[in-house]
């Protein structure tokens, strides 16, 4: 059964992160190669949100297609315009016509960011999904098991920075 799924992620936040010796560091940060082999600035993020599920229900069976999901993510910004980000995402589980379907994964992404006014950022992600399923069910005709593999993913959203070390995010994500 291939599994899509796409997550509304409300509330999440980020706190930024300081890498290396950026304790000492002015908050323009490190450049590439002045002490540290990363960009100065990381965030991590804890995600909470609904996703929805598009699973291949049978006419005339109810079909859930929603459930609470979480994302926890870890980023590196190179400039302020680019970063990049991988994350744990979990789905939830749903029920369906005799049946469930978990699913979760592992997500990498580029992420684009775009100053829309003070405080607040525009962004764009695109990247790839690993992602597994596991499917269950005492109904004939609806396929049953587990399924791993890469997908598609890709996202848009809206920041807004609280404080210099925390942000606040509503975003839409899409994963295959």
């Amino acid at each position: 059964m291939a599994a899509r799924a796409s997550i509304m992620l409300a509330g999440g936040c980020a706190a930024a992160l300081v890498a290396g010796t950026a304790g000492a560091q002015s908050s323009s940060g490190l450049k590439w190669g002045e002490g540290s082999l990363a960009p100065m600035h990381g965030y991590l993020g804890v995600h909470l949100g609904k996703s929805e599920f598009e699973p291949d229900c049978l006419p005339g069976l109810s079909c859930d297609d929603g459930e609470t999901a979480f994302k926890l993510t870890a980023g590196g910004i190179a400039s302020d315009i680019f970063s990049a980000e991988i994350g744990y995402l979990n789905m939830g589980k749903i029920d369906f016509g005799g049946g469930s379907q978990r699913a979760q994964g592992f997500n990498l992404s580029l992420v684009g960011n775009l100053p829309i006014a003070v405080g607040f950022t525009a962004f764009g992600k695109i990247g790839t999904t690993y992602g597994w399923t596991d499917t269950s069910s005492n109904r004939p005709g609806i396929s049953t098991g587990s399924e791993k593999g890469f997908g598609l993913s890709y996202g848009i959203g809206i920041g807004y920075r609280q404080a210099p070390q925390f942000e606040v995010v509503g975003e839409y994500e899409r994963h295959s």
